[in-house]
This record gives C-alpha cells, structure tokens and sequence, in this order.
C-alpha cells in the first residue's frame, strides 16, 4: 500500500452544498460519504451489505455508468493528477488534480463548489472487496481497459473518506466560466499520515 494525497470536488450547484456544510463535513466527524450510505434510507449500513456491493461490477458502473449508477454507488471519487504520453510528440502531458476537481465542482466555472484536500490509504493491486484501501484506475499498468476518464487521474475510494484524513476545505465560487477562491477552512482534526510511513525515527 501507499499514501496518496488527493483533492475531492464537490457541486454546490442548486444548492447541493454550501460553504456551511462543507465546513461540518469536517467539524462534526463525518467527512464524505459515498452516495450510497448517504442515501440508504436511515443512513444504515452493515458490513455484510459492504461486502455485497464492492464488486468489479459496481465499480465499472461508477466509472462508466455514473448518470445511472451514481445515487447509489459505493465508490467516492477523487483526483490525484495524470501524465498522459505522446508518443507521436515524444511528450508527456501532465494534467492536474485540483484543475480537474475544480472544473468538477464548479462545472467549469459555472456555479460554486467545494475543494477537500487529503490522503487515502491505496492498494498496489486491484483490491475491490477491501473497504479500507482505494483503487488506482488511473493506472494503466493496474486496469488495462481504454476508458474516456482516464486522464482525469482518479483514485477511488470506498464508502467513507474519514473527516481526519482531510486537511482542508475551500469553497470556490464558479460564475460565467470563471472561478474565485472565496473561502478555506483547516481542519483542526485533521491527522497527518504519518504514523503509518515506514519511517522510524532513532532513539
């Protein structure tokens, strides 16, 4: 496994999020949910329910199928960036994380939206039953089939990015193709990963 920090775009078109409630994400614990768990009626789940719905299947569907799958997927996705090869130019195109969260959030500038910043534990292989650990789609080396998105650098993650692994928050406002950044807020619970490198220190 390895750390990979990431930022997570968030709409706040028609009042889907405000500045307020990206701020509890973070304040009250929550952190973000994945749509399923949000909309699950009682907002109850279990771990056998976990299991049943992490498949290979599901997560081809959120990625390919999100306008039908997405109210109900247990996937969260987030960027981490992308380099795309030109072998024609003999080029590498780098595309970053927080311009595609961004343009995501805002619908390219149309309508404000959130910005979380943070870290994710991810697997090295493809480990979709496992819940504590993301997936790297983005990588060609780890899932091989052509998909239209892959440059937009995703790592997914599953069921719940806890609100401790989220540093920050920002709240962008999107009007006629242009973004401002008009607040951030620091997460006072936020925790450094740290504790779980493999560096130990001397004594």
């Amino acid at each position: 496994m390895y750390i990979q920090w990431f930022v997570k775009g968030i709409s706040g078109e028609a009042g889907a999020l405000d500045w307020q409630a990206a701020r509890d994400l973070l304040k009250h614990g929550r952190g973000i949910q994945c749509n399923w768990w949000r909309n699950k009626p009682g907002r109850a789940i279990t771990p056998t329910e976990i299991d049943a719905i992490l498949t290979e299947t599901n997560l081809d569907r959120h990625i390919h199928d999100y306008v039908n799958f997405g109210s109900q997927t247990p996937f969260i996705s987030v960027a981490s960036g992308c380099v795309e090869r030109d072998t024609l130019l003999s080029q590498n195109h780098v595309y970053s994380a927080h311009t595609t969260a961004l343009d995501f959030a805002t619908d390219a500038g149309r309508h404000p939206g959130a910005l979380f910043y943070g870290w994710v534990l991810v697997a090295l292989n493809p480990a979709v039953p496992l819940s504590a650990v993301a997936e790297e789609i983005r990588d060609l080396n780890i899932y091989h089939r052509w998909s239209p998105f892959q440059l937009e650098g995703e790592i997914t993650a599953k069921i719940h990015i806890p609100a401790n692994q989220i540093e920050l928050v920002e709240w962008w406002d999107g009007k006629n193709g242009r973004t401002t950044l008009a607040a951030s807020f620091p997460n006072p619970g936020f925790v450094a990963p740290t504790p779980i490198t493999n560096v130990r220190d001397r004594f």
